[in-house]
């Protein structure tokens, strides 16, 4: 009896996956999911600046009357579903700027 290889152990593939950044669709999805309902619910705690960025201009394309934010993501175009995932750290950290520090200017990336 040999030992089930590591490669075959579905946890390690998992973690292989992400340690590379390949997350598995449907982890992308909810992934941008998350950050569409962030999206939304930030809309109305902090002014639009002048320059929107990505997650803001893919959440503003979200119906949540029509869709789930789960449903939205599942149907986005692979780039822009990339672009909203590699855009998403850098937006958050601009909108706790914005949060913590409200004043003009103070969320300069």
């Amino acid at each position: 009896m040999s030992a089930t290889p590591a490669y075959e152990i579905p946890a390690l593939e998992s973690l292989a996956g992400i340690a590379n950044d390949n997350l598995p669709e449907p982890l992308r999805h909810e992934a941008a999911a998350r950050i569409l309902l962030a999206a939304r619910q930030l809309r109305g705690l902090v002014r639009a600046t002048q320059d929107q960025d990505v997650v803001d201009a893919v959440a503003a394309g979200w119906d949540p009357r029509a869709v789930t934010a789960l449903e939205f993501a599942e149907g986005l175009p692979v780039r822009t579903l990339d672009s909203l995932l590699g855009n998403a750290s850098r937006w958050a950290r601009a909108m706790r700027a914005l949060i913590e520090d409200p004043r003009p200017g103070s969320a300069a990336a």
